[in-house]
């Protein structure tokens, strides 16, 4: 049984007027389109199956919606709501779905388990009607895909349900915890910020004890959620999973007995140079695509290197601390591809909770003209590394002409402040955080081009 999904979106520069007396015009866009990929990304990644569609006079939001590879169904915006939903139904006649559910783009909080409850009551009647806590329909499941016209407006529940009635269909209406909640004044803002749906001065971090030694093959998705579980915890939509380096790598094999590594002559010459271990200058000339510095100097000599994946760092981010008892002549290798070990636990996460999560690994590095460490992004997956603000304006509503926060890298550097080297605890959750879920994102989006490396 096919069910076409489709989303109804306004023209973001149109969008939340009844938000006003709260936000400015800016904000009210910005807010619109991040409820809006939420909304798109949550059923590409859940219901990626089903056929997708968004309805919108808005050709900024259609080309978000083709690059989530979703069906864009132009409409006139003089149509209006029902307009545009009935579009999708001749959307999903066309492509012969026998059951279409609209939903609106304005949702703070999707969870799959709701999703399923509304779909699996479509097995008994024809209309089945998500009702929103004002009365409204925030999201409708209709069987065939035009068994009604449509009639969203206030009160649009009780509408939905006479017109079904007056088809001779058999109508369900559900009061869902998460999905009767809409964001269109300024009581639902506060409510959805106060509940942590929305939260843009209320991020919390916090740290998941409990995480067991991780060997070579070890679930990660598993272990972490089997202590969250012990702590009484569990992951909520939109958080966002960090994850030290160390137990993926561990958990993929990445250990290697200094042994393994047979020094060739450029490593004797180098180890011979620096004074560092020459099995260890092999096994980083083995990670690493350059050297970029190396000389003598204490602890075991300076090796900078550009590793394969093109990250600039100290032993092409090989790791002898932490890595368990009776470990002392072993070496730790990065992930062989972050982006993936990060996607590999986002799905695990997913499956395990029902929710839309991001996750982000990361490495401690060191940094030029300044002292100290921290941690860096080395692999993400659904968050965004690098956000682009050159289209938006600052405070004073001067152009950001050259704006790219390193999103990916504040969420790891905010980790570190729970991720203590002697505290063993790898793993850090940050909750109330906005995001847009961003499905090509990759760690490598950081890396800087040669052609623009002013200091090599």
């Amino acid at each position: 049984m096919t069910v076409a999904i489709a989303i109804l979106m306004k023209d973001p520069c149109q969008a939340k007027t009844r938000l006003k007396p709260a936000l400015g015009n800016d904000a009210r866009e910005t807010l619109a389109l991040l409820l809006f990929e939420n909304t798109l990304g949550f059923f590409r990644r859940f219901y990626g199956d089903n056929p997708l569609a968004v309805v919108t006079p808005s050709e900024r939001v259609a080309e978000i919606a083709r690059a989530h590879d979703a069906a864009a169904l132009g409409q006139n915006g003089k149509a209006g709501i029902n307009g545009a939903a009935a579009r999708a139904a001749e959307w999903a006649r066309s492509i012969n779905a026998e059951k279409l559910l609209v939903i609106h783009a304005d949702i703070p909080t999707l969870e799959a388990a709701e999703i399923a409850i509304l779909i699996g009551a479509s097995d008994e009647a024809s209309v089945v009607i998500a009702e929103s806590h004002d009365g409204g329909t925030n999201a409708i499941l209709l069987s065939p895909p035009d068994a009604i016209p449509f009639s969203f407006g206030p009160r649009s529940a009780d509408a939905h349900e006479t017109a079904a009635k007056g088809k001779g269909r058999g109508c369900t209406r559900l009061t869902l915890p998460n999905l009767c909640r809409d964001i269109d004044t300024p009581h639902d803002l506060f409510s959805a910020s106060t509940s942590g749906s929305i939260r843009r001065q209320g991020v919390s971090l916090f740290a998941v004890a409990g995480i067991p030694e991780i060997g070579a093959g070890d679930d990660l998705s598993a272990a972490i959620g089997q202590a969250l579980s012990d702590m009484g915890s569990e992951l909520m939509p939109r958080d966002i999973v960090i994850v030290a380096q160390k137990i993926v790598s561990k958990s993929e094999a990445r250990m290697f007995a200094l042994d393994a590594f047979v020094p060739s002559p450029r490593a004797l010459e180098l180890a011979a140079e620096i004074g560092k271990d020459a099995r260890k200058v092999e096994a980083i000339l083995s990670e690493s695509s350059d050297i970029i510095r190396a000389r003598r100097q204490e602890p075991d000599g300076l090796l900078i290197t550009r590793h394969r994946q093109g990250w600039i760092c100290a032993n092409a981010g090989i790791d002898q601390s932490n890595l368990g008892e009776g470990r002392d002549d072993m070496l730790l290798l990065l992930p062989e591809d972050p982006d993936a070990s990060a996607a590999r636990l986002r799905t695990g996460l997913e499956e395990r909770y029902g929710v839309q999560i991001g996750v982000v690994i990361t490495d401690t590095f060191g940094r030029p003209w300044r002292h100290g460490l921290v941690n860096v992004a080395i692999g993400v997956a659904g968050v965004p590394a690098v956000v682009d603000w050159t289209v938006r304006a600052d405070a004073y509503g001067r152009g950001l002409k050259a704006t790219l926060p390193a999103f990916a890298d504040e969420l790891a550097a905010a980790s570190g402040l729970l991720m203590q080297k002697d505290a063993g605890l790898p793993v850090v959750i940050i909750r109330g955080l906005p995001w847009s879920d961003t499905p090509s994102a990759s760690a490598g989006d950081f890396l800087r081009p040669l052609s623009q490396e002013l200091f090599l």
